[in-house]
């Protein structure tokens, strides 16, 4: 919409949030409200019953009633005064108002089961069924559709949203989500941008991030996103080297807008606008939530603090947002096909640890289930990504289905299997302080497992968990160990199918599980000091910390076993020496009985660079299925960003000339073929002038040519030597411009030392 279409008035009605999750409509103009809900693993009631509340102006979020309304809305009869009925009876009211044919939303695997399940195929699905639920509800724009934060830190209490430790394996995978979402008219919504890493003291935390780690680590799966069309993007709470996010006109505005090409709204996240004309000339359209007063950006305008323009673009982005997206509720939630694709997400994404051949378990096995959450599982995480459903699956009841006998809480006679489902809730607003198991736990598991095996029973740990946590060697004392963070709503139906073979499992951490606190690498640095926190790990997150620092984990990152072998036999590449592109090729061969699926991972080494590199780095990866005995070769182009790291001196990424080594394996502690490349390009590390005389001295074949040169020229050696031993970082540049060596023999020996291959 033009923006003369609209007044000033009207411009700041737009840009600021109506009600707690909606924007300004201006009818008159022809401009609807817009619906804003989380989520990434379902519909939040909670939000949207606030919002009936917020826009109809009526007070009680957060009251006794509301919480009432909740906890027993699909049991009405439950309700305990008058007035949480009368709230009830509003709220239907409400929502049938929407749609009269609403079913019960779906609750979804969050991102960390969706990344664990490396199968961008599944997220898509989960996508199409989470639009297909929110147009049925009448929302228009999914909050954290995905969130894309890497784990920094497993202790962040919303570490279960995030996808992975590994800017390539999110970046790969949430974009699915997205396209999958908006392919049913919704509009999807990638947050926090960017670097949302903790709980602790969220608002305006300054985070001193180093540049390098921003663009290699935390900004790519964002890039990703916008690539594959995202709607809206989520500012965050925090600062970065000191300005905050949804004031940081370099991120929202030149990195996102015109070096990536994002057209869509950027919104703050809740109250994450601390100072509203500083915000929308940087790039925030829209600041949230709502209600919100004009009179600060009114006041801003009229003393020339706020753009006129970028008031303008702003609100003509939210109304051509709004001309899209705001469309009436229509449709009818599918249980079967939204169940499938969370069934599905969840049995790609259930990890097999540990099985001391213990697993699968026979259809007459007689279990004894216990723990806290053993009979309904934990589907979901707290704050806004809260579901409230109906639709959640027993487990208690999906064993029972599958085996000839389960007791809960209780070992029978009959029992031969203990199966403990250990439980960690994750939510907003908290982080943990540690990663131990609970004493108390500790405690039952001493009990149960010594009467466990006194009576011979298989013993089964269960994680169902929002973060890794260290076993302190629990783990030798199970047989076998499952991890299904949070499953969703039809995680029990795949996890007993798993249990029972049905499934063979096939997912793969999609993060590090350490054994102590202390092997982290931001151990030093979460949550930080007061309102600063300093990531000194860098680059190095996750597993590049563990493989640099030779730092064994419990379960590495791309860990997962399976009912089956599979094994990696060769890796070949289609060339020895390469510019832009290369392909390698995978042999793969299922050398068990049953046919399952497996994830071939692809990591990129450079064994001698210029810059601090990591070990090796994910940089592709394939689900595959294998029937027993078969064998397939599974093929990969890399391309020059996949070798390219990025040089905080020269502000852009680079790709500097040398030997490759590419490996394939099953995680990356399980690299079973390798193969090396050579690449052929000129880079701004090239052998020449800038070269420095320690570099020239310590690769002996560099050295010989230097040393012929100086004989030939009749040059001084001893300046290279007395170089080498005080001011080693000298470029031969500067040394030959002392020596007085000739123009066009510096070209020489430049030719010559540019022959030299780069290990």
């Amino acid at each position: 919409m033009p923006e003369t279409h609209l007044t000033a008035e009207e411009q700041i009605r737009l840009v600021n949030g109506a009600s707690f999750f909606g924007t300004a409509e201006i009818p008159e103009k022809e401009i609807p409200r817009l619906q804003l809900l989380d989520g990434g693993t379902g519909i939040n009631f909670e939000q949207l019953f606030g919002d009936f509340l917020s826009s109809s102006g009526i007070d009680g979020i957060g009251g006794s009633d509301l919480r009432n309304v909740l906890e027993y809305f699909y049991t009405p009869e439950k309700l305990p005064d008058e007035s949480s009925k009368k709230l009830y009876d509003f709220i239907v009211q409400k929502l049938h108002e929407r749609n009269p044919k609403l079913k019960p939303p779906g609750c979804y695997p969050p991102g960390m089961m969706l990344g664990a399940s490396w199968n961008p195929d599944v997220i898509y699905d989960t996508g199409t069924a989470l639009g297909k639920e929110a147009r049925s509800y009448g929302i228009h724009i999914l909050l954290g559709t995905p969130n894309v934060n890497l784990h920094r830190d497993i202790r962040n209490g919303r570490l279960f949203e995030g996808y992975s430790e590994d800017p390539c394996l999110v970046s790969a995978l949430a974009p699915s989500l997205v396209r999958g979402l908006q392919a049913e008219g919704v509009a999807a919504n990638v947050k926090h941008y960017a670097a949302n890493h903790q709980e602790t003291n969220r608002m305006n935390l300054n985070e001193h991030i180093p540049e390098r780690a921003l663009h290699e680590l935390y900004f790519p799966a964002f890039k990703a996103c916008v690539e594959s069309g995202v709607a809206t993007v989520m500012s965050a709470y925090n600062q970065i080297n000191g300005v905050p996010c949804s004031e940081n006109r370099s991120m929202l505005h030149d990195m996102l807008r015109e070096e990536w090409g994002f057209e869509g709204v950027v919104m703050s996240d809740w109250n994450a606008v601390y100072h509203p004309e500083a915000a929308l000339n940087a790039g925030n359209d829209l600041a949230m939530p709502g209600p919100i007063a004009p009179d600060a950006l009114t006041a801003a305008l009229q003393d020339g603090t706020l753009s006129p323009e970028a008031l303008s673009v702003s609100a003509s982005r939210i109304a051509e947002l709004a001309g899209k997206y705001a469309k009436p509720a229509e449709g009818e939630i599918s249980l079967k096909d939204t169940d499938r694709a969370a069934y599905n997400a969840a049995a790609e994404g259930i990890v097999l640890l540990k099985n001391a051949d213990a697993l699968p378990l026979p259809s007459t096995a007689n279990i004894a289930l216990y723990g806290k959450y053993a009979e309904y599982l934990l589907t979901c995480g707290e704050g806004s990504a809260g579901i409230h459903t109906n639709r959640n699956v027993s487990f208690y009841h999906a064993l029972s289905e599958r085996f000839s006998g389960v007791s809960l809480r209780t070992i029978a006679d009959a029992s031969d299997t203990l199966v403990y489902v250990y439980s960690l809730a994750g939510r907003e607003g908290n982080d943990r302080k540690d990663i131990s198991v609970p004493a108390q736990i500790v405690e039952e598991w001493e009990t149960l497992l010594a009467e466990a095996d006194r009576r011979s029973m298989k013993k089964i740990l269960v994680l169902n968990i929002s973060a890794p946590v260290a076993l302190d060697g629990w783990e030798e004392r199970f047989d076998g160990i499952f991890c299904v963070f949070l499953p969703g709503m039809q995680g029990a139906n795949a996890l007993a199918d798993c249990l029972c073979g049905t499934v063979n499992p096939s997912g793969k951490l999609p993060l590090t599980f350490p054994k102590r606190i202390e092997d982290m690498p931001t151990y030093l640095n979460f949550p930080g000091d007061g309102m600063q926190v300093h990531y000194g790990e860098g680059i190095f997150v996750g597993y590049r910390w563990y493989d640099a620092r030779k730092i064994e984990p419990l379960y590495p990152f791309g860990h997962g076993l399976s009912y089956t072998d599979f094994v990696i036999e060769q890796l070949t590449a289609e060339t020895d020496t390469f510019t832009d592109s290369v392909t390698v090729s995978a042999e793969v061969v299922n050398k068990g009985g049953r046919a399952g699926k497996t994830v071939i991972q692809i990591y990129v080494s450079d064994k001698e660079s210029t810059l601090t590199k990591p070990v090796r780095e994910l940089k592709a990866f394939r689900k595959i299925h294998l029937e027993p005995n078969e064998r397939k070769t599974v093929s990969f182009t890399l391309h020059r960003h996949d070798f390219e790291s990025y040089d905080p001196n020269l502000h852009r990424w680079t790709m500097e000339e040398g030997f490759y080594e590419i490996e394939a394996g099953l995680s990356s502690r399980d690299l079973q073929a390798s193969c090396t490349v050579y690449a052929d390009v000129k880079s701004p590390y090239s052998y020449g002038e800038n070269t420095s005389v320690k570099v020239l001295m310590e690769h002996d074949e560099l050295k010989a040519v230097l040393h012929q040169f100086f004989m030939e020229t009749n040059l001084p050696w001893t300046a290279i030597l007395t170089s080498y031993e005080y001011t080693a970082q000298d470029t031969i540049g500067m040394i030959l411009e002392q020596v007085h060596c000739a123009e066009g023999d510096r070209e020489v020996l430049y030719s010559r030392m540019r022959g030299v291959r780069k290990r």
